[in-house]
């Protein structure tokens, strides 16, 4: 499968370029019996963080979804986890590379400590698609634009 993500965990815990980062706390909210960050919550912070990344590219999604002619519904999602978060602790979550083909994105991302320690490492595949049929589509040209702007690289550049 050609659109599947590339990103070797050390790829993305060695990354030297950070397209976008932001800054959070591991929430109550965020932890399981344990004491440490439920799995799940680590989606949601590279999620968070891509979102906070298309707003800064000026892609206006919740516009993009009320319009209702694309979307870039998630295609596959994984994470390594290689430390703990425990409540109350300061992270950085860092999208490190964004690769563009011409239907989809990968986006691979980080969440660190304040000091660099790399606390887990993941990557994700949006599939670009028409809303009223659900198949498959280009990505819309000025979405490229926006994201190249950014940093995004097309598949293949290095």
């Amino acid at each position: 499968m050609s659109d599947r993500p590339r990103f070797s965990p050390d790829d993305l815990v060695h990354a030297t370029t950070v397209l976008h980062a932001e800054p959070r706390p591991v929430r109550f909210q965020d932890v399981d019996a344990a004491g440490i960050i439920y799995f799940a919550r680590v989606l949601e912070y590279f999620h968070d963080a891509f979102l906070s990344l298309l707003r800064r590219a000026g892609i206006d999604l919740p516009g993009v979804l009320q319009e209702g002619k694309w979307g870039m519904p998630l295609g596959h999602a994984e994470a390594d986890y290689l430390g703990p978060m425990r409540f109350g602790d300061d992270v950085v979550v860092e999208i490190v590379r964004l690769t563009l083909s011409e239907r989809s994105l990968h986006v691979g991302a980080r969440v660190r400590s304040p000091e660099g320690r790399v606390l887990a490492v993941g990557q994700a595949v949006h599939v670009c698609i028409d809303r009223e049929t659900f198949r498959s589509r280009g990505l819309p040209a000025e979405t490229v634009a926006a994201l190249t702007a950014v940093g995004a690289q097309a598949k293949g550049a290095g």
